[in-house]
């Protein structure tokens, strides 16, 4: 699982329809938004890299307001110890 603080950078004056478009997406999370509210604070959840490249491709087709997703930080949980359990003897 990969859990991710990311900002969303969004056209100026779209934050209420971008809110109500991104409560159609489980896997992520509204935090907060910037005083201008063009840029929102989400945590993103998908189980691997390619499904975190998925959700953030389909919230940028699903959101034509969204011009920028950036992850401020990522949680590799379980993908990090998966791999580390998988090289011990």
């Amino acid at each position: 699982m990969i859990i991710t603080g990311s900002a969303l950078f969004i056209e100026p004056g779209t934050e209420k329809p971008v809110l109500e478009a991104l409560a159609r997406f489980p896997e992520v999370t509204f935090q907060a938004k910037s005083d201008s509210g063009s840029e929102l604070v989400v945590n993103l959840e998908a189980g691997d890299h390619q499904a975190l490249d998925l959700l953030c491709a389909r919230l940028s087709e699903a959101i034509p307001q969204i011009v920028d997703i950036t992850h401020l930080y990522v949680h590799f949980g379980d993908e990090i110890e998966g791999q580390n359990d998988s090289s011990r003897p």
